[in-house]
């Protein structure tokens, strides 16, 4: 099978979207031929059966904010034509869904699309009618009542995210993902301030791992540090910054609990990273209800301070009982990167 992917990034070292280059690699050995359009290209060991094609910045010359990005269905027409194409799997590039759709549907070529994020807009309700079928995590990760929804779940790279041979003494919480309102940053903050005075002597302290990726990010980042000051914790907060991914598996392991209160109603692959490590949650996305439902003390349910550290507590004084191995069962076969891989390439098999 030959088919068409279009994304974002294919880039080994990206902090953000490392994982699209992971999700070609799996494919392509399922696949006989693998042709990527993608939008910014970096290190990436590039499989014999994989051709990358860079987006313009400015295709044919002419700017983007004049349309010149609808012509890229004549470059589509030609890829189709040079390599007999049999499907189009859009991966979180969802506007490529209606972008393409023209060359697409020309060449009764059926496009998948992946998306898992809780929003939606008028964006994604186009992307929609013109998706043969659309895979997400949960849910909660596509919200448009549909019958082209198709529940696959996440895919983490197990071979990079998985469980050392020696487990040191950890006091640390880890949050990890971008430094944004939606992530609720700032909540984690607080947490810490009520931390110290419900247990003054416990020698927790937050390490937060991650890029501001805009304008409204660094406000937000400039909030969070007023509040450390205010709030006279910044000798147990410490800002990680942006790192590699190849790095952030040691991050986990380091720690005794990753911390998630973010909103985005998807399932946050940083959740499973940590349990991929063996490491313990603590989260508030109902996206994880369901895969932590033995597990409800990484579960949060409230929005209070007091109640949000009463749960750190405990998991800190079980820090030592929870057996890494079970946790990372709970990722191993069910949101790992090649049965996600497997469920993509069969559903692309089932529409070409």
């Amino acid at each position: 099978m030959k088919i068409l992917v279009v994304n974002y990034e294919m880039n080994e070292d990206s902090n953000v979207l490392a994982w699209q280059a992971s999700v070609v690699r799996e494919l392509a050995n399922h696949c006989e031929q693998v042709i990527v359009l993608t939008e910014r290209l970096g290190r990436f060991s590039c499989p014999p059966n994989v051709k990358i094609h860079l987006i313009p910045r400015r295709p044919w010359g002419i700017p983007k904010m004049l349309g010149s990005l609808w012509l890229m269905n004549f470059t589509v027409f030609d890829l189709i034509r040079k390599h007999g194409i049999n499907a189009c799997f859009i991966h979180m590039a969802m506007e490529w869904t209606y972008r393409l759709f023209p060359v697409l549907k020309l060449h009764q070529v059926p496009i998948l699309l992946w998306y898992a994020h809780g929003t939606v807009t008028n964006r994604l309700r186009l992307a929609h009618a013109c998706a043969t079928k659309i895979v997400t995590s949960t849910p909660e990760g596509f919200r448009l009542e549909s019958n082209k929804k198709i529940i696959i779940g996440q895919g983490v790279d197990i071979d990079l995210f998985n469980i050392p041979s020696y487990l040191p003494e950890r006091n640390d919480i880890l949050y990890v993902g971008r430094v944004s309102p939606r992530k609720r940053v700032l909540l984690l903050v607080k947490l810490m301030s009520t931390l110290r005075m419900m247990a003054p002597d416990l020698p927790i302290r937050l390490r937060i791992l991650g890029p501001t990726l805009s304008l409204q990010d660094q406000i937000y980042l400039d909030e969070i540090q007023l509040e450390i000051e205010r709030l006279g914790v910044s000798d147990c907060v410490e800002f990680l910054g942006d790192m590699p991914p190849q790095k952030i598996p040691a991050c986990y392991r380091s720690t005794f609990l990753h911390i998630n209160v973010s909103q985005t109603g998807s399932m946050d692959k940083t959740v499973m990273e940590a349990l991929a490590c063996g490491c313990p949650v603590l989260t508030s996305n109902k996206a994880f209800f369901n895969l932590l439902l033995e597990h409800p003390d990484f579960l949060l349910q409230s929005e209070v301070l007091t109640e949000i550290a009463q749960k750190v507590i405990s998991i800190y004084e079980r820090r030592k009982e929870y057996d890494p191995g079970i946790l990372r069962n709970l990722i191993v076969g069910h949101h790992d990167i090649n049965s996600y891989a497997n469920k993509v390439y069969k559903i692309l098999q089932g529409l070409g």
